[in-house]
């Protein structure tokens, strides 16, 4: 017998980045975006958005890919995990914001790709 859970998807979604959070170090701030130092990084994300926050006040900023039916508690979480990995990810998601890149840094193949000759 399989068990039905009483959750919506946006509530687990929303469990989900708070334990992510936990265990990135990642804050929330007032406004809803995540506050996540990496090195000597600072980086401010949420649903729409990935920021780099530099000592000097200038920052720059990546729009983060995701699905349209993802929950948008889901697209932090995995921005937050995928920063906290591999914080050099941002510098790619910026050079290349049409490409989605995986969290050890390289590159989606298009799925069309492998149809093509």
């Amino acid at each position: 017998m399989r068990m039905q859970t009483k959750c919506t998807r946006a509530q687990r979604a929303a469990e989900y980045l708070r334990r992510v959070a936990a265990l990135t170090g990642a804050k929330q701030d007032d406004d809803g975006t995540y506050r996540l130092t990496v090195g000597g990084t600072h980086f401010l994300v949420d649903a729409k958005f990935v920021r780099v926050i530099s000592p000097r006040s200038e920052s720059t900023c990546f729009s983060v890919a995701a699905d349209l039916d993802m929950p948008s508690a889901e697209v932090v979480a995995s921005a937050l995990l995928q920063l906290k990995n591999n914080a050099r990810l941002f510098e790619k998601w910026r050079d290349c914001p049409a490409h989605a890149f995986k969290a050890n840094g390289k590159m989606f193949r298009d799925k069309y790709q492998a149809n093509q000759r």
